[in-house]
Protein backbone atom coordinates (compact mmCIF):
# COMPACT_ATOMS: atom_id res chain seq x y z
CA UNK A 1 0.00 0.00 0.00
CA UNK A 2 1.44 3.55 -0.86
CA UNK A 3 0.26 5.33 1.78
CA UNK A 4 2.58 9.02 0.05
CA UNK A 5 0.32 8.23 -2.71
CA UNK A 6 -2.77 7.91 -1.06
CA UNK A 7 -2.22 10.97 0.72
CA UNK A 8 -1.92 12.98 -2.51
CA UNK A 9 -5.03 11.28 -3.58
CA UNK A 10 -7.05 12.43 -0.66
CA UNK A 11 -5.10 15.93 -0.43
CA UNK A 12 -6.71 16.04 -4.01
CA UNK A 13 -10.59 14.94 -2.71
CA UNK A 14 -10.17 17.49 -0.20
CA UNK A 15 -9.46 20.26 -2.46
CA UNK A 16 -12.33 19.03 -4.65
CA UNK A 17 -14.41 19.53 -1.36
CA UNK A 18 -15.61 15.59 -1.73
CA UNK A 19 -14.49 15.01 1.92
CA UNK A 20 -16.85 14.92 5.13
CA UNK A 21 -16.35 16.34 8.17
CA UNK A 22 -14.38 13.58 9.03
CA UNK A 23 -12.18 12.79 6.15
CA UNK A 24 -14.16 10.45 4.40
CA UNK A 25 -15.09 10.39 0.94
CA UNK A 26 -18.59 8.93 1.65
CA UNK A 27 -20.09 7.05 -1.54
CA UNK A 28 -23.85 7.58 -0.21
CA UNK A 29 -26.91 10.32 -0.99
CA UNK A 30 -28.64 7.48 -3.13
CA UNK A 31 -32.27 8.33 -2.88
CA UNK A 32 -33.56 4.72 -2.98
CA UNK A 33 -32.92 3.37 0.59
CA UNK A 34 -34.99 6.34 1.67
CA UNK A 35 -37.53 5.28 -1.13
CA UNK A 36 -37.57 1.95 0.55
CA UNK A 37 -37.81 3.00 4.20
CA UNK A 38 -41.12 5.37 3.32
CA UNK A 39 -42.68 2.04 1.76
CA UNK A 40 -42.11 0.12 4.62
CA UNK A 41 -43.78 2.43 6.82
CA UNK A 42 -46.54 2.83 4.66
CA UNK A 43 -46.68 -0.89 4.41
CA UNK A 44 -47.00 -1.85 7.87
CA UNK A 45 -48.90 0.79 9.02
CA UNK A 46 -51.46 -0.14 6.00
CA UNK A 47 -51.18 -3.52 7.49
CA UNK A 48 -51.73 -2.52 11.31
CA UNK A 49 -54.32 -0.30 10.81
CA UNK A 50 -56.45 -2.79 8.58
CA UNK A 51 -56.35 -5.26 11.72
CA UNK A 52 -57.17 -2.78 13.56
CA UNK A 53 -54.36 -2.38 15.80
CA UNK A 54 -54.69 0.74 18.20
CA UNK A 55 -52.32 3.16 19.54
CA UNK A 56 -49.82 3.40 20.21
CA UNK A 57 -48.64 0.31 18.50
CA UNK A 58 -50.08 2.03 14.85
CA UNK A 59 -47.87 4.78 15.36
CA UNK A 60 -44.81 3.06 17.33
CA UNK A 61 -44.31 -0.04 14.48
CA UNK A 62 -44.16 1.69 11.39
CA UNK A 63 -41.65 4.59 12.69
CA UNK A 64 -39.81 1.22 13.93
CA UNK A 65 -39.96 0.05 10.14
CA UNK A 66 -38.35 2.82 8.91
CA UNK A 67 -34.39 2.56 10.43
CA UNK A 68 -34.94 -1.45 10.35
CA UNK A 69 -34.78 -1.15 6.01
CA UNK A 70 -32.12 1.69 6.15
CA UNK A 71 -30.10 -1.18 8.12
CA UNK A 72 -30.06 -2.90 4.92
CA UNK A 73 -28.29 0.18 2.84
CA UNK A 74 -25.28 1.28 4.62
CA UNK A 75 -23.36 3.87 3.65
CA UNK A 76 -19.52 3.52 2.38
CA UNK A 77 -16.80 5.74 4.01
CA UNK A 78 -13.42 5.21 2.41
CA UNK A 79 -10.78 6.61 4.85
CA UNK A 80 -6.86 7.15 3.93
CA UNK A 81 -6.37 3.72 6.06
CA UNK A 82 -9.45 2.15 6.00
CA UNK A 83 -13.27 1.84 4.88
CA UNK A 84 -16.45 1.67 6.59
CA UNK A 85 -19.98 0.96 6.54
CA UNK A 86 -21.80 3.29 8.04
CA UNK A 87 -25.40 2.39 9.45
CA UNK A 88 -28.37 4.67 10.59
CA UNK A 89 -26.58 7.94 9.84
CA UNK A 90 -23.25 7.23 11.68
CA UNK A 91 -24.69 5.40 14.82
CA UNK A 92 -23.00 2.09 13.68
CA UNK A 93 -20.27 1.11 11.98
CA UNK A 94 -18.42 -1.99 10.45
CA UNK A 95 -14.89 -1.20 9.61
CA UNK A 96 -12.21 -3.02 7.27
CA UNK A 97 -8.68 -2.27 7.11
CA UNK A 98 -7.29 -1.42 3.65
CA UNK A 99 -4.10 -4.04 4.56
CA UNK A 100 -6.97 -6.64 4.55
CA UNK A 101 -8.08 -6.35 1.04
CA UNK A 102 -7.40 -8.87 -1.37
CA UNK A 103 -8.49 -7.85 -4.52
CA UNK A 104 -9.97 -5.32 -7.13
CA UNK A 105 -12.04 -6.07 -9.94
CA UNK A 106 -13.33 -3.97 -12.57
CA UNK A 107 -16.11 -4.00 -15.11
CA UNK A 108 -18.35 -2.42 -17.39
CA UNK A 109 -21.85 -3.78 -18.25
CA UNK A 110 -25.13 -2.99 -20.18
CA UNK A 111 -28.05 -1.71 -18.48
CA UNK A 112 -31.12 -2.50 -20.24
CA UNK A 113 -33.47 -0.74 -18.58
CA UNK A 114 -31.90 2.65 -18.68
CA UNK A 115 -29.66 1.77 -22.31
CA UNK A 116 -26.47 2.57 -20.97
CA UNK A 117 -23.11 1.30 -19.86
CA UNK A 118 -22.33 1.05 -16.01
CA UNK A 119 -18.75 0.95 -14.48
CA UNK A 120 -18.84 -1.27 -11.67
CA UNK A 121 -15.80 -2.08 -9.17
CA UNK A 122 -15.78 -5.17 -6.39
CA UNK A 123 -13.55 -5.02 -3.40
CA UNK A 124 -12.72 -8.34 -1.81
CA UNK A 125 -11.96 -7.71 1.72
CA UNK A 126 -10.53 -11.31 3.51
CA UNK A 127 -14.51 -11.46 5.17
CA UNK A 128 -16.40 -10.13 2.33
CA UNK A 129 -16.71 -8.15 -1.01
CA UNK A 130 -18.25 -4.95 -1.65
CA UNK A 131 -20.21 -4.06 -4.88
CA UNK A 132 -19.62 -0.61 -6.07
CA UNK A 133 -21.01 1.50 -9.19
CA UNK A 134 -21.43 4.35 -10.86
CA UNK A 135 -25.50 4.78 -9.85
CA UNK A 136 -24.25 4.73 -6.19
CA UNK A 137 -23.36 8.10 -4.47
CA UNK A 138 -22.13 10.33 -8.13
CA UNK A 139 -20.13 9.19 -10.99
CA UNK A 140 -17.80 11.36 -9.62
CA UNK A 141 -17.25 9.49 -6.59
CA UNK A 142 -17.12 7.06 -8.20
CA UNK A 143 -14.68 7.56 -10.52
CA UNK A 144 -12.60 8.94 -7.48
CA UNK A 145 -13.14 5.70 -5.50
CA UNK A 146 -11.11 3.86 -8.55
CA UNK A 147 -8.84 5.97 -8.98
CA UNK A 148 -7.58 5.35 -5.21
CA UNK A 149 -8.23 2.10 -5.33
CA UNK A 150 -6.09 1.49 -8.48
CA UNK A 151 -3.31 4.12 -7.60
CA UNK A 152 -2.52 3.56 -4.06
CA UNK A 153 -3.00 -0.26 -2.96
CA UNK A 154 -1.17 -2.55 -5.80
CA UNK A 155 1.41 -2.01 -8.35
CA UNK A 156 -0.11 -1.72 -11.94
CA UNK A 157 1.31 -5.22 -13.19
CA UNK A 158 -1.09 -6.95 -10.24
CA UNK A 159 -3.91 -4.58 -10.58
CA UNK A 160 -6.89 -6.52 -12.48
CA UNK A 161 -8.19 -2.71 -13.49
CA UNK A 162 -5.37 -2.92 -16.00
CA UNK A 163 -5.92 -6.45 -16.84
CA UNK A 164 -7.61 -6.44 -20.06
CA UNK A 165 -5.52 -3.12 -21.72
CA UNK A 166 -2.38 -4.44 -20.37
CA UNK A 167 -2.77 -8.19 -22.14
CA UNK A 168 -3.75 -6.05 -25.22
CA UNK A 169 -0.98 -3.53 -25.50
CA UNK A 170 1.34 -6.85 -24.69
CA UNK A 171 -0.42 -8.56 -27.46
CA UNK A 172 0.62 -5.80 -30.06
CA UNK A 173 3.96 -5.74 -29.07
CA UNK A 174 4.43 -9.33 -29.61
CA UNK A 175 2.96 -9.69 -32.48
CA UNK A 176 5.07 -7.33 -34.60
CA UNK A 177 7.79 -10.45 -34.76
CA UNK A 178 6.36 -12.56 -37.16
CA UNK A 179 9.18 -15.51 -35.84
CA UNK A 180 6.58 -17.69 -33.61
CA UNK A 181 9.98 -18.48 -31.51
CA UNK A 182 10.64 -14.87 -30.78
CA UNK A 183 7.20 -14.21 -29.74
CA UNK A 184 7.51 -17.79 -27.16
CA UNK A 185 10.70 -15.33 -25.93
CA UNK A 186 8.56 -12.40 -25.56
CA UNK A 187 5.83 -14.00 -23.84
CA UNK A 188 7.45 -15.65 -21.00
CA UNK A 189 9.64 -12.02 -20.83
CA UNK A 190 5.72 -10.46 -20.45
CA UNK A 191 4.55 -13.11 -17.71
CA UNK A 192 7.03 -11.64 -15.05
CA UNK A 193 5.27 -8.30 -15.09
CA UNK A 194 2.29 -9.81 -13.38
CA UNK A 195 1.33 -11.45 -10.33
CA UNK A 196 3.78 -13.85 -8.85
CA UNK A 197 0.81 -16.08 -7.92
CA UNK A 198 0.89 -19.11 -10.58
CA UNK A 199 -2.74 -18.66 -11.32
CA UNK A 200 -2.68 -15.30 -12.63
CA UNK A 201 0.24 -16.79 -14.71
CA UNK A 202 -1.55 -19.33 -15.99
CA UNK A 203 -4.85 -17.18 -16.82
CA UNK A 204 -2.58 -14.22 -18.35
CA UNK A 205 -0.51 -16.91 -20.39
CA UNK A 206 -4.21 -18.31 -21.34
CA UNK A 207 -5.80 -14.68 -22.43
CA UNK A 208 -2.44 -13.56 -24.03
CA UNK A 209 -2.55 -16.76 -26.25
CA UNK A 210 -5.86 -16.16 -27.08
CA UNK A 211 -4.90 -12.25 -28.11
CA UNK A 212 -2.24 -13.61 -30.08
CA UNK A 213 -4.84 -15.80 -32.28
CA UNK A 214 -6.39 -13.10 -33.17
CA UNK A 215 -3.72 -11.43 -35.13
CA UNK A 216 -3.30 -14.37 -37.12
CA UNK A 217 -6.75 -13.20 -38.49
CA UNK A 218 -4.68 -9.98 -39.88
CA UNK A 219 -1.52 -11.37 -41.31
CA UNK A 220 0.29 -9.07 -43.71
CA UNK A 221 -1.97 -5.87 -42.51
CA UNK A 222 -1.41 -2.96 -40.08
CA UNK A 223 -1.33 -5.52 -36.73
CA UNK A 224 -1.38 -2.31 -34.10
CA UNK A 225 -4.05 -0.29 -35.78
CA UNK A 226 -6.82 -3.55 -36.10
CA UNK A 227 -5.96 -3.86 -32.15
CA UNK A 228 -6.88 -0.33 -31.53
CA UNK A 229 -3.82 0.58 -29.57
CA UNK A 230 -4.85 4.32 -29.38
CA UNK A 231 -8.54 3.16 -27.55
CA UNK A 232 -6.57 1.13 -24.87
CA UNK A 233 -4.07 4.29 -24.20
CA UNK A 234 -7.30 6.63 -23.98
CA UNK A 235 -9.13 3.70 -21.77
CA UNK A 236 -5.96 3.57 -19.31
CA UNK A 237 -5.44 7.57 -19.21
CA UNK A 238 -9.11 8.92 -19.50
CA UNK A 239 -11.22 6.43 -17.85
CA UNK A 240 -8.92 4.77 -14.75
CA UNK A 241 -6.52 7.88 -13.95
CA UNK A 242 -3.06 6.05 -14.22
CA UNK A 243 -0.51 8.31 -12.74
CA UNK A 244 2.36 9.33 -14.70
CA UNK A 245 5.18 7.37 -13.04
CA UNK A 246 2.84 3.56 -13.61
CA UNK A 247 2.50 5.16 -17.45
CA UNK A 248 6.30 5.22 -17.68
CA UNK A 249 6.82 1.89 -16.04
CA UNK A 250 4.33 -0.07 -18.20
CA UNK A 251 5.95 1.39 -21.52
CA UNK A 252 9.53 0.82 -19.95
CA UNK A 253 7.99 -2.71 -19.72
CA UNK A 254 7.07 -3.23 -23.03
CA UNK A 255 10.02 -2.07 -24.46
CA UNK A 256 12.26 -4.57 -22.29
CA UNK A 257 9.38 -7.04 -23.73
CA UNK A 258 10.55 -5.71 -27.53
CA UNK A 259 14.10 -6.04 -26.38
CA UNK A 260 13.59 -9.93 -24.71
CA UNK A 261 13.46 -11.85 -28.12
CA UNK A 262 16.57 -10.37 -30.40
CA UNK A 263 18.42 -8.45 -28.38
CA UNK A 264 17.37 -5.15 -30.35
CA UNK A 265 14.48 -2.84 -29.82
CA UNK A 266 14.01 -2.42 -33.51
CA UNK A 267 12.77 0.55 -36.02
CA UNK A 268 8.81 -1.08 -36.26
CA UNK A 269 8.99 -1.53 -32.45
CA UNK A 270 10.39 1.83 -31.90
CA UNK A 271 7.96 3.79 -34.11
CA UNK A 272 4.80 2.01 -31.97
CA UNK A 273 6.00 2.20 -28.71
CA UNK A 274 6.60 5.56 -29.45
CA UNK A 275 2.70 6.11 -30.72
CA UNK A 276 2.08 4.80 -27.08
CA UNK A 277 4.02 7.31 -25.73
CA UNK A 278 2.77 10.20 -27.63
CA UNK A 279 -1.03 8.69 -26.15
CA UNK A 280 0.38 8.41 -22.77
CA UNK A 281 2.32 11.89 -22.52
CA UNK A 282 5.52 10.17 -22.01
CA UNK A 283 7.89 13.30 -21.77
CA UNK A 284 10.26 13.55 -24.69
CA UNK A 285 13.22 13.11 -22.63
CA UNK A 286 12.04 10.11 -20.49
CA UNK A 287 11.11 8.14 -24.05
CA UNK A 288 15.02 9.24 -25.39
CA UNK A 289 15.85 7.99 -22.28
CA UNK A 290 14.49 4.68 -22.83
CA UNK A 291 14.96 4.26 -26.24
CA UNK A 292 18.93 5.29 -25.18
CA UNK A 293 18.86 2.73 -22.63
CA UNK A 294 18.61 0.03 -25.10
CA UNK A 295 21.00 1.37 -28.09
CA UNK A 296 23.73 1.48 -25.35
CA UNK A 297 23.37 -2.45 -24.98
CA UNK A 298 23.18 -2.94 -28.26
CA UNK A 299 26.00 -0.33 -29.27
CA UNK A 300 28.51 -2.79 -26.79
CA UNK A 301 27.26 -5.50 -28.81
CA UNK A 302 28.43 -4.24 -32.16
CA UNK A 303 31.41 -2.73 -30.87
CA UNK A 304 33.69 -6.08 -30.94
CA UNK A 305 32.25 -6.32 -34.67
CA UNK A 306 33.51 -5.12 -38.10
CA UNK A 307 32.88 -2.05 -39.66
CA UNK A 308 29.79 -4.13 -41.37
CA UNK A 309 26.97 -2.14 -43.19
CA UNK A 310 25.02 -3.70 -40.28
CA UNK A 311 27.05 -2.29 -37.97
CA UNK A 312 27.45 1.06 -39.61
CA UNK A 313 23.24 1.58 -39.85
CA UNK A 314 23.55 0.65 -36.22
CA UNK A 315 26.04 3.59 -35.00
CA UNK A 316 24.14 5.77 -37.08
CA UNK A 317 21.54 5.05 -35.28
CA UNK A 318 22.94 5.19 -31.98
CA UNK A 319 24.82 8.40 -33.00
CA UNK A 320 21.21 10.19 -33.88
CA UNK A 321 19.71 8.78 -30.46
CA UNK A 322 23.24 10.08 -28.31
CA UNK A 323 22.13 13.51 -30.04
CA UNK A 324 18.76 13.89 -29.20
CA UNK A 325 19.78 13.29 -25.90
CA UNK A 326 22.08 15.22 -25.65
CA UNK A 327 20.31 18.29 -27.11
CA UNK A 328 17.17 17.87 -25.15
CA UNK A 329 19.56 17.19 -21.83
CA UNK A 330 20.98 20.89 -22.66
CA UNK A 331 18.03 22.08 -23.38
CA UNK A 332 16.61 21.01 -19.40
CA UNK A 333 19.39 22.71 -18.08
CA UNK A 334 19.53 25.86 -20.20
CA UNK A 335 22.87 24.89 -21.22
CA UNK A 336 25.03 25.62 -24.69
CA UNK A 337 26.33 21.70 -26.55
CA UNK A 338 29.37 23.02 -25.86
CA UNK A 339 29.12 24.21 -21.85
CA UNK A 340 31.70 22.62 -19.43
CA UNK A 341 31.17 20.61 -16.50
CA UNK A 342 31.24 23.20 -14.22
CA UNK A 343 28.78 25.22 -16.24
CA UNK A 344 26.13 22.09 -15.68
CA UNK A 345 27.00 21.97 -12.40
CA UNK A 346 25.91 25.77 -12.11
CA UNK A 347 23.02 25.40 -13.87
CA UNK A 348 21.92 22.46 -12.15
CA UNK A 349 21.93 24.13 -8.81
CA UNK A 350 20.11 27.26 -10.32
CA UNK A 351 17.42 25.44 -11.29
CA UNK A 352 17.11 22.95 -8.42
CA UNK A 353 16.18 25.63 -6.25
CA UNK A 354 13.30 26.60 -8.46
CA UNK A 355 12.08 23.33 -9.37
CA UNK A 356 12.02 21.04 -6.53
CA UNK A 357 9.13 19.94 -5.36
CA UNK A 358 9.83 21.27 -1.79
CA UNK A 359 10.40 24.28 -3.39
CA UNK A 360 6.16 24.50 -4.50
CA UNK A 361 3.27 26.87 -2.26
CA UNK A 362 1.39 24.75 0.46
CA UNK A 363 -0.93 26.17 -1.56
CA UNK A 364 0.18 24.59 -4.87
CA UNK A 365 -2.69 21.55 -6.31
CA UNK A 366 -1.97 17.81 -6.67
CA UNK A 367 -1.30 18.39 -10.70
CA UNK A 368 1.83 20.74 -10.04
CA UNK A 369 2.96 19.19 -7.67
CA UNK A 370 2.73 16.47 -9.55
CA UNK A 371 4.33 18.14 -12.44
CA UNK A 372 7.40 19.50 -10.45
CA UNK A 373 8.33 16.25 -9.49
CA UNK A 374 7.96 14.69 -13.16
CA UNK A 375 10.20 17.99 -14.20
CA UNK A 376 13.03 17.87 -11.43
CA UNK A 377 13.61 14.15 -11.81
CA UNK A 378 14.16 14.51 -15.62
CA UNK A 379 16.42 17.46 -15.12
CA UNK A 380 18.30 14.95 -12.56
CA UNK A 381 18.66 12.59 -14.92
CA UNK A 382 19.97 15.25 -17.52
CA UNK A 383 22.57 16.50 -15.14
CA UNK A 384 23.60 13.32 -14.61
CA UNK A 385 23.39 11.67 -18.19
CA UNK A 386 25.81 15.46 -19.29
CA UNK A 387 28.16 14.70 -16.06
CA UNK A 388 28.78 11.20 -17.02
CA UNK A 389 29.23 12.31 -21.03
CA UNK A 390 32.24 15.21 -19.49
CA UNK A 391 33.39 13.16 -17.26
CA UNK A 392 34.60 10.06 -19.49
CA UNK A 393 35.09 9.04 -23.02
CA UNK A 394 32.20 9.93 -25.16
CA UNK A 395 30.72 6.01 -25.84
CA UNK A 396 30.05 6.72 -29.46
CA UNK A 397 33.41 7.83 -30.53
Amino acid sequence: MDTGRIERIFEGFKKKKLLTGKGALSMGGNIMPYVWGLFAVLVVWTTLSKNEVQPPLLYVLPVLAFPVVMLFFPTKKFYKDRMELSYLWGLFSRKFDYKDLEGIHHATYYNQQKGSWVKTLELRFKETSFLLNDHVGSKTKFDCVTRLMCSGFKPIFENELYYKSMIQLFANVIALKKDPQYQAVETQCALKYFSESKYRNYVFKYDLSNELKQYQAYEGKNLPAKMGYVNICTSIMKDRGVDYADRLELLTHLFECAYASDGVVDDEEVEYLSRIAFHFVIKDWDLLSLKYRFEVIKQEQYSAQSDSTEYTKQRERFRTIYVSRKREACNLLGVSSEATLEEVKSAYRTLVKSCHPDTLPPTATEAEREEAAIRFRAVTEAYDFLCEELSVEKVHA
